[in-house]
């Protein structure tokens, strides 16, 4: 194909062994772009053409001032969407979304200065829609041969999937550094050929005498380590793949230049830690501290020496005579010994009898083998055969008989000195069944967080999902590895439904600030719209420090429908009682008005009985238009006669009624604000209202308490209540200190036949006509109550111009 596009098209030869791209700048229609047909391009710009359409790697070209942009094969996948028009196109126009943050880099470039970045995000739009992105790229200027700069030749490497690879591995790494610092032995992992700390554990820290380690490499960190020769022996390990394992090394630790060195003695292993491909990209550090033993084991082998020269029975007086002497050799937890080429423990310290219940006189008259767990003897076996081939053994486990007959977990350090093997051994069973129990906590855990019928999930600190469970992955159609890293306020749960997913940002800012979100929410899913009682809280780490925010929802649609059908249900049941109610005052008040009629036909009846027949006629008529004019408010239809009203004089005289009417153990309160303006109210209807919330108010305080009537003039900006137009307001309130209402109460409580009293004792009509009224004047009716601290009820009305109240 090159050789087709060279021969096909004259001045075209650079474009030679170019690929698709090399085709397309030959077919191209260049007559009416600004570097004319290819034949006549610059001789710098074909070169740099032949050498980027060659490359495998993705490259562009950004040709003169105007950065004309070339690019190869392997940059076709990069634009995205972009391609078809981007070729010949200046670099600014195609990469118009990213040009504010490449700018500079692009004109240090063409000042002469080459650029390289690693890593760099980018919100790039390739496929229509913004998305996220990492790029490692470097700008080199190109020249002519006077040496000015003509043109920018790009490198590119998209790193995004490395990126957020590393993001979560470093989270891993950072849970099993949680695990590995409970580990009596001392761990830490060294990353690249470098050998930079990416975690170490306490034990390690005490080892290297607690010094800031990580981040920094070995030689930064441990410089007496490096001038004592332990990087080469990394650089070795990490070149060869091959393991290296020390027994007894001796280590310096200096921890300040000039200061104090103490040695130290260690068993360890550098473990090579290989990638994907195989190749070696870290080294795993692990070991114990075995100074002590080392220093009771030099004592030990002083002593051997010396008693060499005696004859048995000396040789025992003097053994007795060192392990009386010997303080380490007594009071060292470590279980300290001596196996001869049989097997047997020849010598001991107190350790063992403290651990197994054996004396050493026990211990050395048979083989440690015959006390070894028989499911553990071929295991055994097969450390025998390694420490008599002279190899030492490194955290060997088995487990020992007691002399209660119970067998215990002891973790073994052995080597081979002189036809006998000098071992120190640990009981681990305790630790041993705490991380099993650790590790069976774990798995019942998951297993609870994944057959839990809440939807649940983890989020980290910087907003990112890092876990769901079945239930929350079921509910969108979604595996874990679909949405794991996104932010989680941009996951299927949320981004479908408007106005979603900046609530949901902002509940997880508020949550990992420390408080604790809860909401009802309704959601557009796959299986449509869906309602959830949905709370976020923060988790809190072993130190007390917020370490991820948890979000957990249950579904709660089926109960909201049943609900909703249920308050129907009352709604109607309420009409029936309240019109059965009204049907039997009706026919009470309308028996004597037709008596009246009946005797004002008979005209032998008596004057005065005529007289009081019509006076309880009327009377009957007067309550009937009463309990019209109620029903009437209730409806909002009863015409108001709206005046100015005197505020001040009428919640007085509102509050004489109620203090002269109700139990003295209420203690009934005013305050009004000097100066306040009147209202536009009806002043009937407005006092019915009060009377209303003060009984409300009473009701609520069975046991007394302090009913506070007050009113106040506000006056409201544009925008400051949603609920009102701006204008000057009087508000009056109505205030207890009785038992209050929660949410859900508050949400219904001017819902018509709501009530939260017994059978008999409330129409539900009450706040539902103080509601109207307000609404009718042009006001509304503000309810603010909390459970155990009372509630206070405010009626805004329209204020009037006049002021006339003195206070």
């Amino acid at each position: 194909m090159p050789d087709t596009v060279a021969s096909s098209f004259a001045g075209t030869e650079f474009l030679r062994g170019g690929g698709i791209m090399a085709r397309r700048i030959a077919e191209h229609d260049w007559s009416r772009h600004p570097l004319g047909p290819p034949a006549h391009w610059p001789g710098e710009l074909k070169t740099t053409l032949s050498i980027l359409l060659g490359a495998r790697h993705p490259m562009c070209v950004g040709w003169g001032p105007q950065l004309l942009m070339f690019y190869n094969d392997a940059y076709i996948s990069v634009l995205g969407s972009k391609e078809p028009t981007a070729l010949g196109a200046p670099l600014p126009q195609v990469w118009h979304e990213l040009w504010d943050e490449i700018r500079g880099m692009a004109e240090t470039c063409m000042s002469g200065t080459a650029t390289w970045v690693e890593d760099m995000y980018l919100r790039i739009e390739r496929s229509g829609v913004p998305e996220d992105s990492w790029w490692t790229f470097t700008y080199t200027p190109v020249r002519d041969a006077g040496g000015t700069v003509v043109a920018m030749l790009a490198l590119t490497q998209e790193t995004t999937r490395r990126v957020l690879t590393e993001r979560r591995l470093a989270s891993e790494n950072q849970r099993l550094a949680r695990m590995f610092e409970l580990s009596p032995t001392f761990m830490a992992m060294l990353r690249g050929p470098g050998h930079r700390f990416e975690f170490a554990n306490s034990s390690y820290l005490r080892v290297v005498g607690d010094r800031d380690v990580i981040g920094k490499t070995v030689s930064e960190a441990l410089p007496d380590a490096a001038e004592q020769g332990w990087i080469k022996v990394l650089d070795e390990t990490y070149a060869s793949g091959v393991p290296f394992v020390a027994n007894d090394a001796v280590f310096l630790e200096q921890a300040t230049a000039g200061g104090p060195v103490t040695e130290r003695h260690l068993d360890f292993v550098y473990q090579p830690v290989h990638a994907s491909d195989g190749s070696v990209d870290g080294i795993f550090v692990t070991g114990v501290d075995v100074t002590a033993r080392a220093r009771s084991e030099a004592a030990l082998r002083r002593r051997e020496a010396e008693l060499q020269a005696l004859n048995e029975d000396l040789e025992q007086q003097v053994a007795e005579h060192v392990e009386e002497r010997s303080l380490t050799w007594l009071v060292t937890p470590d279980m300290l010994g001596v196996l001869n080429r049989d097997g047997v423990l020849e010598k001991t310290n107190p350790a063992w009898q403290r651990a197994l219940g054996w004396t050493s006189a026990e211990l050395a008259r048979h083989p440690a083998r015959e006390l070894v767990h028989p499911d553990d003897l071929a295991a055994v076996a097969e450390a025998r055969t390694r420490l008599h081939a002279g190899e030492p053994l490194l955290s060997f486990e088995c487990r020992m008989r007691t002399r209660d007959g119970d067998y215990r977990t002891l973790s073994w350090v052995a080597s081979p000195e002189g036809g006998k093997f000098y071992c120190s051994a640990r009981d681990v069973t305790d630790m041993n069944a705490s991380r099993r129990a650790l590790a069976d906590s774990q798995a019942q855990l998951r297993s609870l967080f994944e057959t839990s019928h809440q939807l649940q999930g983890r989020v980290a600190l910087d907003g990112t999902l890092e876990d769901a469970n079945r239930t929350a992955l079921d509910a969108i159609g979604c595996d874990l590895d679909d949405v794991v890293g996104l932010p989680v306020w941009e996951t299927p749960w949320f981004n479908a439904t408007p106005g979603m997913p900046e609530w949901m940002r902002d509940a997880f800012l508020r949550t990992r600030a420390g408080e604790v979100v809860r909401e009802e929410v309704t959601m557009q899913l796959p299986n449509g719209l869906r309602t959830f009682d949905l709370s976020m809280r923060p988790l809190y780490d072993a130190a007390g420090a917020i370490s991820a925010v948890i979000p957990e929802a249950l579904d709660i649609t089926s109960r909201r429908v049943a609900e909703d059908a249920l308050r129907q249900s009352q709604k109607l049941e309420g009409m029936g009682q309240l019109t059965g109610g009204m049907a039997h005052d009706f026919n009470n008040l309308l028996t004597p008005i037709m008596a009246a009629l009946e005797l004002a036909e008979d005209p032998g009846v008596r004057p005065e009985r005529r007289s009081r027949t019509l006076t309880v006629a009327r009377q009957s008529a007067e309550r009937a238009a009463m309990l019209v004019q109620r029903l009437l408010a209730f409806a909002r239809r009863q015409p108001l006669q709206a005046v100015e009203v005197d505020i001040g004089v009428l919640v007085e005289g509102i509050a004489q009624l109620l203090h002269s009417s109700f139990d003295p153990r209420i203690r009934i309160v005013t305050g009004i604000e000097p100066g306040l303006a009147h209202a536009h109210a009806d002043a009937n209807q407005l006092e019915m209202a009060l009377l209303n919330l003060g009984v409300n108010a009473r009701d609520a305080m069975p046991e007394g308490g302090t009913l506070t009537l007050g009113a106040r003039g506000v006056a409201l900006e544009s925008g400051q209540d949603a609920a009102l137009p701006p204008g000057p307001y009087v508000v009056i309130s109505v205030a207890d200190t009785g038992l209050g209402m929660d949410a859900a109460t508050r949400a219904r409580a001017i819902e018509p036949f709501f009530t939260t009293k017994g059978i008999g004792k409330g129409t539900g009509l009450g706040l539902s006509m103080v509601h109207g009224l307000a609404s009718q004047l042009g006001g509304r009716l503000r309810i603010d109550s909390t459970p155990g601290h009372g509630t206070t009820m405010e009626l805004w009305l329209p204020a009037a111009q006049t002021l006339r109240h003195p206070g």
